[in-house]
């Protein structure tokens, strides 16, 4: 009798055992659903975001001092160029990160490529860093609602460039809708606690600018908080096919990610990357950004074929792009850029003029139009990498409009002009890429191209 009840509370424990651990499993978080096919579920490190995570939301306190305003700013002279005088009015051409912004000098010239004063904020283009998106959502909602932006030199009457010497350091000022006050925008980073000080001190407003600095630490905002930033993705990498990724980009942005694909192109210090998917049969394709890392030139070779580990960014200024590579020519982690196979043969996937226009999965990927007449022609006319840069418009065979978009092409050490291409009839290869939401081909070296009617 003993030995019956004794069986009968070993069976009760052992159902409740399983109960609670189906219970448990159940209870897990789920990686969402997807399309495309994985080849890992997300995993994450002991250190995870807060419960808020991906969303950031800051309101300063409205009792802490204004420091943005504690600098009288002086709106005379702004209808001069700042590159010429370092003083004038701007407008916004495209914003980089926390830190940088590209401007429209006063008269509309130049693109002025600008680095803050003073500040350092966390990366968030080439490098991904804790803090360094919430700095970049910062700035861009600053200046976007501005009614006015000015940049100010740090020495009277001259704009001086930072080490690399392609970008001017400048103070960074903005007037809002129905206000006739300036705000520094460098010291309004530092006061809310998204910025680390650079060379702060020796800066003309360099006593605000520590103030600032000194109460963003003492309240811990933001950087300076010891939480978590939500808008960063503290796990491990998800590995996963190139086609999972650029069909869910709601669902990795922000993740780290770890793929492999096939060099096609190099352009603007990244690659073209893309991978052959036997379901579909066809290639999908991600722009990688390297970044300005020594080693990168080793590893992002085309024709190349790597295992890439980075964080997936849909960008308001770049589009969706995969960023934060590292690289290690001895003792790579599991993070770093890895070769697998080189002299990997590179074959464009032929498609037409309507593939081009409507077939949005090819994307990033490697591709040839062939037998396409070129209509007109728009030559880009400015002081950055695009001057001489052509958009091609032409007409497909079975007369559809496409677009073809040039880097600034040369030929025997000179520039490729208007007339190379006016009239011709072409075959092309090239990236299949969108500018302003609009598809174009984009073509990278003359090789690229032949002539096949005149």
């Amino acid at each position: 009798m003993k030995k019956d009840l004794y069986y009968k509370i070993l069976a009760v424990l052992a159902a409740a055992v399983v109960v609670f651990a189906f219970t448990l499993t159940s209870c897990q978080k789920k990686p969402a659903e997807t399309t495309g096919t994985d080849t890992a579920a997300a995993t994450t490190d002991n250190e995870t975001p807060d419960e808020n995570d991906g969303v950031w939301e800051y309101t300063r306190d409205a009792s802490l001092p204004d420091y943005a305003t504690q600098i009288q700013f002086s709106a005379s002279g702004l209808d001069s160029d700042f590159d010429k005088t370092g003083r004038g009015r701007v407008t916004v051409e495209q914003y980089i990160d926390g830190d940088t912004v590209h401007f429209y000098n006063n008269s509309g010239t130049e693109i002025i490529k600008v680095r803050f004063l003073a500040i350092d904020t966390p990366e968030s283009t080439g490098k991904v860093e804790p803090w360094g998106k919430p700095a970049s959502k910062y700035t861009r909602s600053k200046l976007e609602k501005a009614a006015e932006i000015a940049l100010e030199s740090n020495e009277e009457g001259v704009a001086t460039l930072d080490s690399t010497g392609d970008r001017y350091l400048a103070w960074v000022w903005y007037r809002n809708e129905g206000s006739d006050v300036w705000r520094n925008l460098n010291i309004e980073i530092l006061a809310d606690g998204l910025a680390m000080g650079k060379s702060s001190s020796s800066t003309r407003y360099g006593t605000v600018a520590l103030e600032a600095l000194t109460s963003a630490r003492s309240e811990k905002l933001n950087l300076y908080s010891g939480k978590h930033d939500p808008l960063f993705f503290y796990g491990s990498a998800v590995e996963l096919s190139i086609k999972s990724l650029v069909l869910n980009r709601s669902t990795y942005n922000g993740v780290k990610v770890r793929f492999e694909g096939v060099v096609t192109k190099e352009s603007g210090g990244g690659i073209y990357v893309e991978q052959f998917d036997t379901d579909t049969q066809q290639n999908y394709g991600v722009y990688v950004y390297g970044g300005f890392a020594s080693l990168a030139p080793k590893f992002l070779v085309p024709g190349y074929r790597l295992s890439l580990t980075g964080t997936a960014d849909d960008n308001e200024s770049f589009g969706f792009q995969v960023s934060g590579l590292s690289f290690s020519l001895i003792n790579p982690t599991d993070d770093d850029t890895k070769i697998l196979e080189k002299n990997v043969e590179i074959k464009p996937t032929l498609i037409t003029a309507n593939d081009l226009n409507n077939n949005e999965t090819l994307e990033n990927t490697f591709v040839r139009l062939e037998n396409i007449t070129v209509t007109d022609i728009y030559t880009t006319q400015s002081t950055t990498q695009s001057d001489g840069a052509m958009t091609l418009t032409c007409r497909s065979a079975d007369g559809e409009t496409l677009t073809v978009r040039t880097v600034k092409l040369t030929l025997d050490n000179e520039t490729v002009t208007e007339e190379y291409f006016r009239g011709k009839t072409i075959n092309v290869n090239g990236i299949s890429t969108t500018y302003n939401g609009k598809p174009q081909l984009k073509l990278f070296t003359l090789g690229d191209c032949e002539i096949i009617s005149q």
